[in-house]
């Protein structure tokens, strides 16, 4: 993609992050962030550009590092055009992102924008603190209550805790890119073909709703009662995935944990079963034994497909990655989505600039103020 082209990409994504654009004007009259290093560890996409352009415009010192195949190089090398320091590629392997963390973590920031919690591990190892974060997503804020409970000496304001990012983000925005990504990856017609949600959180209950919309028998598999409960109110077969393995035609993970999917059900499916996932971490299918046990082969740009020694073949898209952001070609959840989401964090961070003192360390929800201003704002937008 040509500059030209990026460039004018950039500006279409802009046009339609107006709730960030108000924003981005006021920080560039008011710069609450002048003399701050702002650390991030999010997609690098044009919509996450808007975002770091509107902290620049606010006085923030950047330093920008996308997740694992997230990265979007037109948009990085943008933004490093512009003054953005923007770490890693789109093809970096485990190593080099583990550097690269590395450097996020000794730029010495003073706000930390991240995504996973692993930049906030790494802090609390290593004994550094910051002013405070914000935690973008649901495997982060399990890592927030499990392993980092009561160890984190700085306030997390855990954005996917906002009941506007559950609502528009989690289940509408991933939901409706989750399967439109499936389905131009893979060119399948998903009506009356057995789609299998496992989990039935705010992704889950999208994933589910727009996979329904596409026209497919959807099942959820989530052993929680009271949302499994919730899905069969919704309409859904609930099931459990030893049930479904052999039945599902397309299989998307959305649990926010590691190894939902084990080697054993995948061995269990129907031949040309499909494998996605939609949750932050590559491990919530178990693709390291899986490759150990099966043999792979090519089936496409996006798609890879592993022979069992019993015969069972699956395929596997972008390699058990993130589905909506890892396929070539995908964009993520829509511009209006993340205009909502990305005016959180940008508020968010805000707060913890200029107010740090007002939140408690450790995790916690998005301020109430924030999440009334910018639900309004949509609301305004929408109209």
């Amino acid at each position: 993609m040509t500059d030209y082209s990026m460039a004018g990409r950039m500006a279409f994504v802009t046009d339609h992050m107006s709730i960030l654009g108000a924003i981005a004007d006021r920080f560039r009259r008011e710069r609450p962030f002048d003399g701050m290093t702002v650390a991030t560890r999010i997609h690098v996409e044009p919509k996450t550009g808007v975002l770091l352009e509107a902290l620049a415009a606010g006085g923030a010192r950047l330093v920008a590092m996308g997740n694992k195949a997230t990265t979007d190089d037109a948009t990085a090398q943008y933004l490093i055009d512009r003054g953005i320091v923007v770490l890693g590629a789109r093809d970096d392997d485990d190593s080099t992102i583990q550097n690269h963390m590395r450097e996020l973590v000794a730029s010495r920031p003073d706000l930390l924008l991240d995504n996973g919690a692993e930049i906030i591990e790494l802090l609390v190892a290593a004994n550094q603190t910051v002013r405070g974060a914000t935690e973008e997503t649901t495997s982060g804020a399990i890592t927030l209550r499990g392993p980092l409970a009561g160890r984190v000496p700085f306030p997390v304001l855990v954005i996917n805790d906002s009941p506007l990012k559950a609502i528009v983000e989690n289940k509408h925005g991933v939901g409706q890119s989750v399967i439109e990504t499936i389905r131009s990856a893979t060119n399948l017609l998903l009506h009356r073909r057995r789609l299998v949600v496992l989990g039935y959180g705010w992704c889950g209950r999208g994933i589910a709703q727009y996979g329904r919309a596409a026209g497919a028998d959807v099942v959820v598999v989530e052993p929680d009662p009271i949302k499994a409960l919730e899905a069969s109110i919704d309409g859904f077969q609930v099931s459990t995935l030893d049930t479904q393995a052999p039945l599902g035609h397309v299989f998307v993970s959305a649990t926010g944990h590691p190894g939902v999917i084990t080697v054993v059900h995948m061995e269990q499916m129907r031949p040309n079963a499909v494998l996605a996932n939609a949750g932050h971490f590559d491990n919530e299918i178990d693709m390291t034994t899986l490759r150990d046990v099966a043999e792979p082969s090519e089936r496409g740009a996006d798609i890879t497909r592993y022979r069992f020694a019993s015969g069972t073949v699956i395929d596997v898209i972008a390699e058990g990655r993130m589905v909506n952001l890892a396929v070539a070609g995908s964009r993520g959840n829509s511009i209006e989505i993340m205009d909502l989401g990305f005016s959180l964090q940008a508020l968010c961070l805000e707060r913890l600039a200029l107010d740090p003192g007002s939140c408690l360390n450790g995790d916690q929800p998005v301020p109430a103020d924030i999440d009334d201003w910018v639900a309004a704002a949509m609301v305004t937008e929408l109209s």
